[in-house]
């Protein structure tokens, strides 16, 4: 359970990142709007954090 919950956000993270990269390659021209972009950045830090936290959260369940 815990590794396909693992999956999905790093899934989520790729996702998002993806839709940076295109947003800074189109420019002027990308359909996204300040908000999302912000949305992207924001789910993508979470995100990040939350991974980093985890595995600790996991070994302390361990000890």
């Amino acid at each position: 359970m815990t590794t396909s919950i693992q999956s999905l956000r790093t899934k989520s993270i790729r996702q998002a990142k993806l839709k940076l990269d295109q947003h800074r390659e189109l420019g002027v021209q990308s359909p996204l709007n300040i908000f999302e972009v912000a949305d992207l950045w924001d789910s993508i830090r979470f995100t990040e954090e939350k991974l980093s936290v985890e595995p600790q959260g996991f070994a302390l369940i361990l000890n």
